[in-house]
């Protein structure tokens, strides 16, 4: 927010930057049974966007389709976070 477009790839590229030693690798996550892959990206947008979206004769200007993208996704992160309260840590 607030941020002039012509910066904000610099800022990503040192916030990446910063966290590097945080990232880890694939065969790290994977280890740790974490999903690796953008096919789990692109399964979450068929389930976030693409159900409400594109149904059947359903027409959206761009400025209300990203805010109704804005609330399923919030919407969906809430659940998440319910969900990974509930999930059993290990010790």
């Amino acid at each position: 927010a607030g941020t002039e477009p012509a910066r904000a790839p610099e800022e990503a590229i040192a916030s990446l930057e910063h966290q590097r030693g945080g990232l880890g690798d694939d065969a790290a996550w994977r280890a740790a049974g974490y999903p690796v892959g953008s096919g789990l990206v692109a399964r979450a947008v068929a389930v976030v966007i693409n159900r409400r979206m594109k149904r059947r004769g359903m027409r959206r200007k761009r400025a209300n389709a990203d805010a109704v993208v804005a609330l399923r996704v919030r919407e969906y992160n809430a659940a998440w976070d319910d969900a990974d309260a509930d999930r059993p840590r290990a010790a």
